[in-house]
């Protein structure tokens, strides 16, 4: 970092940004602790507890996530298998994403009181302390953001030629974001724009070789990204069935404008302290937006200020990805007001801003005032949301886990598709997996030994289906011959379906049953127990000579 910064800042400035880190810390743990892991989650985990490499290659793949978060999370086995252990990585990354935020932020403003409301904001805000406990790429993806935008303001606004420390560190933490979890691109895209037009505001002498020097940077930062990109997804931008609102679809009855208006709201929603609703006030809301980056524009309007400048950088960043993310939606390469998750790069640049226009006005005992009143405020309306966030401590389908567990405490062996292998292993996460191989004469079906104390199980399964159907044969041959090739005499499925489908009639439910014992039977398979709710499956099926009465 700038040692002149540095030298400015107040000696309270760093004790004070860590009383706040500490402070931040403290929901993320009681958090952390108590609340359940989501679905995908438990996915980030299965794929990082792989026990063979190919394996580990494979699920990665199979995923939408660049590799590093998951080598990170396979090295933090050792902490346990308890929740704060699988949140270690987002909750560090969170907490010291505060300090960073601070720190970020003195570059920008005056006064270290409004650098210090920034990081409280920021490190109590809601979407930090959510986004700081999943078991995700993104809260990691964003701590090298952080880090690699603090560094990269010694390249732009010092005023003088910054060190070759600021441009490495620059450089590597942005190509670990991006390594974390794509997002991290749009944050690149930004800072070479700025980076191309930093030398004509500076006033270099040869700003035509400066130009150069940094296209040679972001051809290296983006060498291994774009590699990876490629290799995991190809020369294509991908889409996703389950964010189709977050798209813009062109032959459909929104306008492009009606689209872009009404993800901006959603957008603005998951960083507003306050729900903005729809109709009159938030467009008011947009117009007080565009009228306050039109003040800071105008406040920090001189570039030859270094704060000036960071200011009116960080507000270059914020519209410029937000406008990427748009433009990203309208071409249906990236979600534009999706979930929280794909959107949080914005937060830290955006959490600065508002700070900006009372560090330039306010000065002397008006200001303490007012921090003090914002002060207040930052820590009642977090206190507000934290508090009105849905808790639960209760696994995600605890209830029929526990049915298929009491209709079947002694199985030896379960057949499982692929949404209801992660819900499985979400409740048998502390049992040891062991690859064992791929079944014969299978591509599709991989067995494995799960152990826990006395306790033993094989699971097969099958890699190529979301949902299985019991009127499928392939099934029943694939579980006929996993049963004969591991020496069993028994297998269970546990099926809950996704997504549920209308209630099925007393006919179609007795159609379904003989149609399971029909195609069994022509594997030599028969049907011990089967148990339906809706489309939800809990069977148990036995090789033909072994079975009793249902």
């Amino acid at each position: 970092m700038n040692s002149d910064a540095s030298a400015s800042e107040p000696r309270f400035f760093n004790l004070a940004l860590l009383g706040i880190v500490l402070l931040a810390l403290i929901p993320r743990l009681i958090f952390g602790a108590s609340q359940y892991i989501e679905y995908d989650g438990y996915w980030h985990v299965w794929i990082a507890q792989q026990d063979r490499w190919a394996n580990f290659v494979r699920e990665y793949h199979a995923n939408a996530h660049p590799p590093l978060y998951f080598l990170l999370l396979r090295w933090t086995a050792w902490l346990g298998k308890t929740n704060l252990a699988y949140r270690f990585i987002s909750i560090a990354s969170g907490t010291a994403s505060v300090f960073l935020l601070g720190r970020t932020a003195m570059r920008a403003l005056r006064s270290p009181v409004w650098a210090v409301l920034a990081a409280l904001a920021y490190g109590l805000a809601l979407p930090s302390l959510l986004l700081s406990n999943e078991v995700r790429t993104y809260m990691l993806s964003a701590f090298f953001v952080q880090l690699s935008f603090l560094y990269f303001l010694d390249l732009t606004v010092s005023g003088k030629p910054a060190h070759l420390k600021s441009r490495v560190i620059f450089a590597v933490a942005a190509v670990l974001a991006c390594l974390t979890e794509y997002y991290a691109l749009i944050y690149v895209g930004a800072a070479l724009l700025v980076a191309l037009i930093a030398p004509f505001l500076n006033r270099e002498k040869k700003p035509l070789h400066a130009v150069l020097r940094e296209l040679a940077t972001f051809l290296l930062i983006l060498a291994l990204p774009v590699r990876e990109y490629l290799r995991h997804f190809g020369a294509r931008s991908v889409s996703y069935d389950h964010l189709p609102t977050y798209y813009f679809q062109p032959d459909g009855a929104e306008s492009a404008i009606g689209f872009l208006l009404r993800n901006l709201r959603n957008e603005l929603n998951w960083f507003s302290p306050v729900e903005i609703p729809e109709g009159t006030a938030f467009y008011a809301v947009l117009c007080l937006l565009i009228v306050a980056a039109a003040a800071i524009v105008i406040l920090v309007r001189r570039w030859s200020d270094p704060k000036n400048a960071a200011a009116i950088t960080i507000l270059i960043f914020s519209v410029s990805m937000l406008g990427a993310i748009m433009l990203g939606a309208l071409l249906r390469a990236y979600p534009f007001g999706g979930f929280l998750r794909q959107q949080f790069i914005l937060f830290p640049f955006l959490v600065i801003c508002p700070f900006l226009i009372p560090d330039r006005l306010l000065t002397g005992t008006p200001r303490l005032a007012v921090a003090g009143v914002l002060a207040a405020g930052i820590l009642f309306a977090s206190y507000r949301n934290y508090d009105d966030w849905p808790k639960s401590t209760t696994l995600l389908l605890s209830d029929q886990m526990g049915r298929y567990n009491r209709l079947f405490p002694d199985a030896e062996s379960i057949y499982i598709d692929q949404y209801n292998l992660i819900t499985f292993f979400m409740h048998h996460h502390d049992w040891k997996w062991e690859f064992l191989a791929p079944l014969p004469d299978s591509a599709t079906v991989d067995v494995y030994k799960l152990t826990s104390g006395n306790r033993s199980m094989i699971l097969f399964r099958d890699r190529d289906h979301w949902n299985l159907d019991l009127r499928d044969p392939l099934l029943y041959k694939q579980m006929a011959a996993g049963l004969r090739a591991w020496h069993l005499s028994s297998a269970t499925i546990f099926g809950l379906a996704q997504p549920v489908g209308k209630t099925r009639t007393g006919a179609q439910v007795t159609a379904y049953r003989a149609r399971a014992a029909e195609l069994s039977a022509a594997e030599g398979l028969c049907v011990q127990k089967l148990d339906l709710d809706n489309y939800d499956v809990y069977a148990k099926f036995r090789l033909a000579g072994s079975c009793t009465t249902p």
